[in-house]
C-alpha cells in the first residue's frame, strides 16, 4: 500500500476532516474568549453554567448557597466551601469535540444543525448537573467530593459525549424522517 493510498483511506480522510473542524472550532472559541477578555467580561457560557449550577445546588438543599462571578470565573456554594467554575469547566471544549466529530462524519448540512444544538445542550445540561452536585457534595464535606470530582464526574461527562456519538445514526434517521 502506498502513502497516497494511506492518505486517501477512509480513516485518514475522517481524521483529517475531524482535525480540520476541531482546529476551526477551537480557533473560533479562542477568538470569542479573547473578545470577552478584551471587553473585561466573563464568557456567557461559563456564567450560564454557573448560574444554573447554583440553582440546582439550591434545589438540592445547599443552604445559603451563593453565586458570584468575576472575569476569571464564578464561585458557587456556601461561604468557605465554594466551587470555582472556570472557563475550562464550562463544558464548551467537550462540546467542540462533539461538534467536530459530527461535522467530520456528516459534513455540514441543514439536517445536522438541530443535532448539533441538541448535543451541545445535552452536554451543557450534564455539566450543570455535575457542577450542581459537586457544590452539594462540597457542602456536605468529607472525601466524597474529592472522589466524585476525580473519578465519577470526569467519566460521566465523557460518557455523555460517547453516548451522543453512538446515538448519531439513530438521531440522523429521525432527522431524515422529520425533515422529509
Amino acid at each position: 500500500m502506498s502513502i497516497r493510498d494511506l492518505l486517501w483511506h477512509p480513516v485518514a480522510r475522517f481524521s483529517f476532516r475531524f482535525l480540520g473542524y476541531l482546529l476551526l472550532l477551537w480557533t473560533v472559541y479562542q477568538l470569542y474568549l479573547a473578545w470577552t477578555q478584551a471587553h473585561g467580561e466573563l464568557d456567557f457560557i461559563t456564567y450560564k453554567v454557573s448560574e444554573l449550577s447554583h440553582a440546582l445546588a439550591t434545589n438540592l438543599g445547599v443552604a445559603n448557597c451563593e453565586f458570584s462571578c468575576f472575569i476569571d470565573g464564578c464561585y458557587v456554594g456556601r461561604e468557605g466551601k465554594m466551587v470555582n467554575v472556570l472557563e475550562g469547566c464550562n463544558g464548551l471544549k467537550l462540546a467542540i469535540v462533539y461538534a467536530a466529530y459530527l461535522l467530520a462524519v456528516n459534513g455540514f448540512t441543514n439536517k445536522l444543525v438541530p443535532q448539533l444544538i441538541l448535543g451541545m445542550i445535552t452536554i451543557q445540561l450534564v455539566n450543570v448537573i455535575r457542577i450542581g452536585v459537586l457544590v452539594a457534595l462540597r457542602d456536605m464535606g468529607g472525601d466524597t467530593y474529592f472522589f466524585f470530582i476525580k473519578h465519577v464526574f470526569g467519566i460521566s461527562i465523557y460518557m455523555s459525549i460517547i453516548v451522543l456519538w453512538l446515538m448519531n445514526p439513530v438521531i440522523e434517521k429521525l432527522m431524515n424522517r422529520w425533515m422529509s
